[in-house]
C-alpha cells in the first residue's frame, strides 16, 4: 500500500458514519432488532460491536505499530453489547459517527507516510501485520458491516414478499 492508498482509506473510514446512518434512519425498529437466525447478530449489536471497535480495538492497534509494535491485545467481538446494553440503533449510529470523527482527527495527527505504513504490530492470531494491512483491514470491517446490515434489513422486510422471494437471491436459503 502507498500513500494513495491510504487516502482511500481515510476517505472510505471517514464515510463510514454516514452510509451507517443511511442504513439505519428509515429502517423500523422491528427490523433493527431482527435476527436472522439464533446466533446471528442484529444490527443493534452489529452497531454496537462497530462503536466498541473505535474505542478497544482500532485505534489501540494503531497506536501500537506506531509506539515500536508488540502484541496487540484480544479483542472481544462482543464487549460491545454488555458496553451498550440497552442503547437504541439512534444512540449507537450517533456514537459511531462521534467516535469514528475522533479517531480519524487522532489519525491525522499522526502524518503517517509510505515507511509508516510497514510498521509491525503483532496479532493475537495471525502473528506479524503490518499497519498498513489494519488501516486496510478497518476500512473493510465497515464495509462487511454494511453489507450485514443491509443484507438483515432485505431479510427482514423480504420475509412479507410473498412469490416475489424468487427474485431475490438474498432471501433464497437460510440465513449467510
Amino acid at each position: 500500500m502507498d500513500v494513495r492508498g491510504l487516502q482511500e482509506i481515510q476517505t472510505s473510514l471517514a464515510q463510514a458514519p454516514r452510509i451507517v446512518e443511511g442504513l439505519v434512519a428509515a429502517a423500523p425498529a422491528e427490523a433493527l432488532r431482527w435476527r436472522e437466525a439464533e446466533g446471528h447478530w442484529t444490527i443493534v449489536e452489529v452497531l454496537a460491536h462497530i462503536a466498541d471497535a473505535e474505542i478497544t480495538d482500532w485505534m489501540p492497534r494503531v497506536e501500537r505499530c506506531l509506539s515500536g509494535g508488540g502484541r496487540f491485545p484480544p479483542f472481544d467481538r462482543e464487549g460491545g453489547f454488555a458496553r451498550y446494553r440497552g442503547s437504541t440503533a439512534e444512540h449507537l449510529v450517533g456514537e459511531f459517527g462521534q467516535l469514528r470523527r475522533a479517531n480519524l482527527e487522532k489519525l491525522e495527527t499522526f502524518e503517517l507516510s509510505a515507511p509508516h505504513l510497514r510498521l509491525p504490530g503483532e496479532h493475537p492470531e495471525f502473528g506479524k501485520v503490518s499497519l498498513g494491512q489494519l488501516l486496510a483491514t478497518w476500512a473493510t470491517h465497515d464495509m462487511a458491516h454494511v453489507a450485514q446490515m443491509s443484507r438483515i434489513l432485505t431479510r427482514s422486510f423480504g420475509r412479507h414478499v410473498g412469490p416475489w422471494t424468487k427474485y431475490f437471491s438474498l432471501l433464497q436459503g437460510g440465513a449467510a
